[in-house]
């Protein structure tokens, strides 16, 4: 590699990447809604002589490229196996499969921007809607169980307890979310595609509310579903989230969460749990204020 080229990528690490990312590519596996919002979002916070769209099926990004941009799992996936340095930011990397990325090296040109919700976040803003919330209820598959010292990690730093079981089989279900439902005034669900599925909702949303207990969802779809609330990044937010790592220095090999976001709700549970309708703005910015306190 030329050493004018290795000069600028070690200046790259040092200093804002807006000072020098003139050319910005984006990969993503294939085109849908969420890669047109993504991208439409994107590119408005950009000129757009330096934002270029690349899918995986069509001509790889090139060399000269000043900074990548992948979007999903398998966008990351064709990142980690090229022999190049391009700084590059991971984006709607989920937590699920994160883990699935533990035989790979991550190098330090790469930073990943989690699409999972933050579980301090979701810890928030259920003590938002519960007033004096002492215990939170946590399932997990046993594929996910290392994701549970990120909860108790956020758990101890809101000052609650968390009461979490794992589920070895789906059998189990039924028999561990009574268990854990009774134990606890809130459950929380978290990034367990194993658990958290269509398959298992109807058997979560009706044992959770025939014991008057709210479901914080792992995600937005869910709301629509029959879960209560949940903070989540649109399309809008993790394009902002994304414009704010370039204004920093850069974070080798990071693992982050999207700084901003949104909170949804759903009014009809909220009335049927005897709840006051949540204001989703007014939480947003109390999650907001108490993250910045810290």
């Amino acid at each position: 590699m030329p050493l004018l080229r290795l000069i600028m990528l070690a200046l790259a690490y040092l200093l804002p990447l807006c000072v020098w990312a003139d050319s910005i590519v984006m990969v993503a596996p294939r085109e849908t809604a969420l890669t047109r919002n993504f991208v439409e979002a994107l590119s408005s916070r950009l000129p757009t002589d330096t934002f270029e769209v690349r899918l995986l099926s069509s001509t790889p990004a090139p060399d000269s490229a000043s900074l990548l941009i992948t979007l999903g799992q398998e966008a990351l996936h064709w990142r980690l196996r090229q022999p190049i340095v391009t700084p590059t930011i991971a984006t709607y990397v989920t937590l699920d499969g994160l883990q699935q990325l533990h035989d790979e090296v991550r190098p330090a040109s790469v930073q990943i921007l989690l699409a999972s919700a933050k579980p301090e976040r979701q810890i928030i803003l259920a003590q938002l809607l519960i007033p004096r919330l002492d215990t939170i209820g946590l399932m997990f598959s046993e594929q996910q169980r290392w994701q549970t010292r990120f909860w108790q990690a956020a758990a101890i730093q809101r000052g609650v307890n968390l009461y979490s079981r794992g589920i070895p089989g789906q059998d189990q279900l039924p028999r561990v979310l009574t268990n854990v439902l009774n134990q606890s005034e809130v459950l929380i669900g978290l990034d367990d595609p194993a658990l958290y599925n269509a398959e298992n909702l109807k058997t979560l949303l009706l044992t959770s509310y025939a014991r008057n207990r709210v479901l914080i969802g792992p995600s937005a779809p869910f709301i629509a579903a029959g879960s209560l609330s949940t903070t989540y990044s649109s399309p809008e937010n993790m394009a902002d989230s994304v414009i704010d790592m370039l204004q920093e220095t850069w974070r080798p090999a990071a693992i982050r969460y999207p700084d901003r976001f949104s909170v949804l709700s759903n009014q009809q549970v909220a009335r049927s749990l005897g709840l006051p309708p949540p204001d989703d703005a007014e939480l947003m910015r109390r999650i907001h204020a108490q993250e910045q306190s810290r």
